[in-house]
């Protein structure tokens, strides 16, 4: 492949032959204070390269930008990146032009190991699975900012070469797959992404501030208390050596107490805590603690200053069901304490609007399955849980009570993936706060798929597929594959329903990206919380946004799970904390 290092006006002529070209490899070096972060840092060098040529454009020293831009901008060129998201973000940020039509290699990668957790996705990891290339990347953290080396310039070269045949080997492995149609789902969800990523979202510090001070005060009065209750057999006049964050220590102070437990974790302390009271303000100060040390921590850390705003990292594609996880910080985790989720606001003239789905993988369920008691029970617009209730409990759903109801929803969450009685009786404990004895599981469990017969036979086909071929899918193609693995019967269940509420997800936000642009509203999707969105936008155009986010997320999930009718809530409002 020939090398063209294009540094003054009149090379530029060199690259003519990328017009031509049908698909064209594109890579970024960055340089500044923090190369990986957009606002931090700037083009340094654009590689784009054919099958044949490559070209390494030196930007401090001449503008591609006429040749590149409308290259980027054409529907009918592919652009082939590695971890697109973060050459996205780049050319949006100093270019304005997002690319069309892409293919990310890294995504293709994670699509095409097919769940296996052991796999790398790093573009050396990945040459060298399809191409059979060894690639040296000892020079990705060299500086770029002054004069380039000619090894740098070599280096710079070879990523870019790579691209597009990873593509021609890669797009040909994920449509034998039979994995096109989630390919493409993937890839254009790359655009709303790294949106997302460069919006941000603002938090108030002064809000925040406070928040951590009464958190701070609420952990020193619990910690007092429980020094006064637990203080230790050995403890010298004065002094207590618990430390109230050490298990060990605790479960040996608790036994003091008159209290056994195998372990100090919520899930054993909980079912205490309304006969001993020293036990809900353990499992308070813990919480109070936890916040602080890492919400709070984290928040305040990854405060970016050019913005004012926390720019999480998104991972597209997390786990084998295609689910997003969030890192640096991990907006998802940031727990529903009202003192802290009321600091991240939008900005003055904003409007928060917040938007998740009702019971979607139930929804889901009913559809994968066909179940004809839970198709019935949505398209008469019933309360599933109430009636769940009623055929479990063996009473009419007029009569099932409010705690009745919420152990259903314990039932009907955990059933549709066929947990056994101790998970479920587990589960309706720690996620619903229902109390189920070990006997009254074992008889929900027998009812439920006495009665929702379609659920049972749907799981029954899909355990014996799974097992005859190794491998599952989510409705638009997704892979999960079991060779040479054992296979985890409720992960089997859980991964086309959980997979086919991402797809549905990832789908609604590029509709409502592209249409919110089209109908010229101020917009954003600054977060993604598990199957909740939040659009940050211009306080006049709040109900319109409202209005388009919910049939953005309706249409998103119609064509992956058809037959059912889904509803997506959404609100207006002032904070994260008004959800």
């Amino acid at each position: 492949m020939a090398l063209f290092f294009i540094q003054t006006a009149e090379s530029m002529a060199d690259a003519e032959p990328l017009r031509g070209a049908d698909a064209i490899g594109v890579d970024l070096e960055t340089a500044g204070v923090n190369g990986l972060e957009p606002r931090q840092s700037r083009i340094r060098l654009l590689q784009m390269a054919t099958d044949r040529d490559c070209f390494v454009f030196d930007v401090d020293k001449v503008d591609p930008w006429p040749l590149a831009d409308p290259i980027l901008a054409s529907p009918d060129v592919v652009k082939v990146f590695h971890n697109a998201k973060f050459d996205v973000k780049h050319l949006w940020l100093h270019r304005g032009c997002p690319a069309r039509n892409l293919f990310c290699t890294m995504l293709a990668s994670k699509l095409l190991a097919k769940g296996k957790r052991h796999v790398h996705h790093g573009l050396a990891d990945v040459a060298r699975r399809f191409l059979h290339k060894e690639v040296d990347k000892s020079l990705q953290s060299s500086n770029w900012s002054g004069p380039l080396t000619e090894s740098q310039i070599q280096y710079a070269a070879r990523d870019a070469e790579l691209l597009v045949p990873l593509y021609r080997r890669m797009d040909e492995r994920l449509r034998a797959e039979k994995m096109h149609k989630v390919s493409q789902l993937e890839f254009r969800t790359v655009i709303p992404t790294a949106a997302m990523e460069l919006r941000g979202v603002y938090v108030d510090m002064a809000m925040l501030a406070e928040a951590e001070q009464w958190l701070r005060g609420e952990c020193q009065r619990l910690e007092t208390a429980l020094y006064q209750e637990l203080e230790m057999s050995d403890a010298l006049p004065g002094m207590n050596v618990l430390n109230l964050n050490a298990p060990e220590q605790v479960r040996q102070a608790l036994h003091d107490r008159g209290v056994t437990v195998r372990d100090t974790s919520d899930a054993q302390l909980r079912p205490l805590a309304k006969d001993y009271p020293f036990i809900a303000d353990l499992i308070q100060y813990r919480h109070y603690h936890k916040i602080v040390n890492t919400s709070i921590r984290a928040l305040k850390e990854s405060v970016l200053p050019e913005t004012g705003r926390v720019h999480s990292n998104y991972h597209q594609i997390s786990s084998a069901s295609g689910r997003y996880a969030c890192s640096e910080p991990n907006i998802q985790q940031v727990p529903r304490e009202p003192r802290v989720r009321r600091c991240v606001r939008p900005q003055a003239g904003y409007a928060y609007v917040i938007a998740d789905y009702s019971q979607v993988e139930l929804r889901v369920a009913a559809s994968l399955s066909k179940d004809p008691i839970m198709l019935q029970a949505y398209a008469e617009g019933a309360d599933l849980h109430r009636l769940t209730a009623a055929l479990t409990m063996g009473k009419a759903p007029e009569q099932v009570a409010p705690q009745e109801r919420q152990a259903a929803k314990a039932i009907n969450f955990g059933l549709v993936y066929a947990m056994g009685p101790n998970r479920l009786q587990q589960s309706a404990l720690s996620s619903y706060g229902v109390e189920m004895t070990f006997d009254e599981a074992v008889k929900f469990r027998e009812r439920y798929f006495q009665n929702y017969r379609g659920i049972h036979a749907w799981q029954q086909r899909l355990e014996r597929q799974g097992r005859q071929r190794r491998y599952v899918r989510t409705p638009s193609g997704r892979i999960r594959s079991y060779v040479g693995e054992d296979i985890r019967v409720t992960e089997m269940f859980n991964i086309p329903v959980q997979g086919a509420a991402a797809e549905g997800l990832k789908s609604a936000m590029c509709i409502f990206w592209q249409e919110a642009r089209d109908l010229g509203l101020d917009a954003e999707i600054v977060a993604i919380i598990h199957d909740e969105i939040i659009v940050e936008v211009k306080r006049e155009q709040a109900p319109e946004a409202m209005a388009l986010l919910e049939r953005s997320m309706v249409k998103g999930i119609e064509w992956l799970a058809p037959g059912v009718p889904f509803v997506a809530e959404a609100h207006i409002a002032e904070s994260w904390a008004d959800k």
